[in-house]
C-alpha cells in the first residue's frame, strides 16, 4: 500500500460513486491503473463495501443521541446482540461500539422524538445484565464519516 492507494481511499471515502475514470483524472493516473488498485484494495478487505450516506436532518429522525451503557462484562456479547436486534419504531441504531473505561458500550442512535429514546432505554434496562445507561443529546455534528457535519 502506497500514497497513491491512500489517495484513492480518501477520494472513495468522500464519494463512493466516483468512477475509476474520474479518480484517474483527479490523481493523474490511468483508468486501468485505478481499476487494478481498487480491485486489490477490495480483495484484501481494505475496501469493505460502498454505501450511501444519509442526511438524517431531511428525514423524520433529526435527533441524534449517544447512549453509554454499563453491562455485566461476562455477558457483553449477548447483551450487545440483544440491543442491536431491538426493533423500536422510529429508532435507528447507527453504531454500537465496545468501549474501554467506565462505560462498556456506546450507541449512536437516530430518532424523531425524545419519547422514542425513552422507549429504547426502557427496553434496554429490562435486560438484567444492563447495569446503567447515560444519554447525551447531540447538538450538532462537526465531522462524521469523512465529511463536515450538519
Amino acid at each position: 500500500m502506497d500514497e497513491l492507494d491512500i489517495s484513492i481511499l480518501k477520494l472513495l471515502e468522500k464519494s463512493g460513486r466516483l468512477s475509476h475514470e474520474e479518480i484517474g483524472k483527479l490523481l493523474h493516473i490511468s483508468r486501468p491503473s485505478v481499476h487494478q488498485r481498487v480491485a486489490k484494495l477490495e480483495k484484501n478487505g481494505i475496501i469493505k463495501g460502498y454505501r450511501g450516506l444519509v442526511d438524517w436532518s431531511r428525514l423524520d429522525q433529526k435527533i441524534k443521541v449517544v447512549i453509554s451503557v454499563k453491562v455485566v462484562s461476562r455477558h457483553f456479547q449477548e447483551v450487545a446482540e440483544q440491543i442491536v436486534a431491538m426493533q423500536i419504531p422510529g429508532v435507528t441504531l447507527v453504531e454500537c461500539l465496545r468501549m474501554a473505561g467506565e462505560w462498556c458500550m456506546m450507541l449512536k442512535v437516530r430518532v424523531g422524538s425524545p419519547e422514542q429514546i425513552t422507549q429504547l432505554i426502557d427496553e434496554m434496562v429490562k435486560i438484567p445484565e444492563v447495569k446503567e445507561t447515560s444519554t447525551t443529546f447531540v447538538l450538532s455534528t462537526i465531522y462524521e464519516d469523512g465529511l463536515k457535519g450538519e
